[in-house]
């Protein structure tokens, strides 16, 4: 796939529409052009506003010739960069260019799973395998289906809702997937058995309230990932990484409190 056909199939390639094959064919490509990788991020970036759903909104004609003029707009800076850059920007891209290779040859091999199955699965008419708002059915389902006792944190007082949940295959184990959704983005919250390289995987180190996790940033998708007890806990959305630390921390403090019953 060149950088002309690529373009051509951005937005189904964003929204999830195009098929596996032709889906592995546009991730290679941006893993590989910079210039494309930067084009989706944007593009990305674009839905995630869109997804925040004000409580006031434009009518839709309005919207629709918007987010038309708005995308022409895109794909004219996208095939004519030199335009578009100043000079600053211009030195930022090429900084971006000669670092981004580095990242992707560091990523850690459980995290970049974690976000392919994320975006696999948000390609789903239903990403869910057992579809349910109710926690604790959600529990009994992991118990039933595959003897696992899965902490299922409520997010509901942050707007996110709990969707259902799935078994993932992550390496050779089986792992817990739990779905949920703020307005039309997705959250994919894993819970797996650590592979022996966990705690020499790649990215940025934080602290949040006394705990440690790392932040990574892959595909366009962010990740907060731990490792506790011979688990490793992940969290993949376009979610800002404050509210997935809030959602990782949600986690911990309810899984600790099912620990102690």
């Amino acid at each position: 796939m060149n950088c002309d056909t690529f373009l051509a199939c951005l937005h189904p390639y964003v929204d999830g529409e195009l098929g596996v094959s032709d889906t592995l064919a546009a991730d290679t490509h941006a893993a590989e052009c910079p210039r494309c990788r930067s084009v989706t991020a944007r593009e990305r970036s674009f839905r995630q506003l869109l997804s925040q759903e004000p409580r006031e909104t434009a009518p839709p004609e309005l919207r629709r010739r918007i987010v038309t003029r708005i995308r022409r707009s895109a794909r004219a800076r996208a095939l004519r960069p030199w335009l578009a850059l100043p000079a600053a920007a211009a030195v930022a891209a090429l900084l971006l260019v000669s670092v981004l290779p580095l990242v992707h040859r560091a990523a850690p091999g459980v995290i970049a799973e974690l976000v392919d199955k994320h975006i696999a699965f948000a390609q789903l008419e239903r990403p869910a395998e057992f579809v349910s708002a109710d926690r604790r059915e959600v529990g009994e389902w992991f118990r039933e289906r595959a003897g696992l006792r899965v902490t299922i944190p409520d997010y509901s007082p942050a707007g996110i809702r709990l969707v259902g949940a799935r078994i993932a295959d992550v390496g050779e184990h089986r792992a817990a997937y739990i779905v949920y959704e703020k307005g039309h983005t997705l959250l994919s919250v894993f819970i797996a058995p650590a592979p022996r390289d966990a705690a020499d995987a790649g990215g940025t180190r934080v602290s949040f309230r006394g705990y440690a996790y790392l932040t990574r940033e892959q595909k366009g998708y962010r990740t907060v990932s731990w490792t506790e007890g011979g688990v490793v806990f992940g969290l993949v959305s376009m979610l800002d990484y404050q509210a997935l630390l809030e959602c990782a921390d949600r986690l911990r403090e309810e899984r600790s409190a099912q620990t102690r019953l």
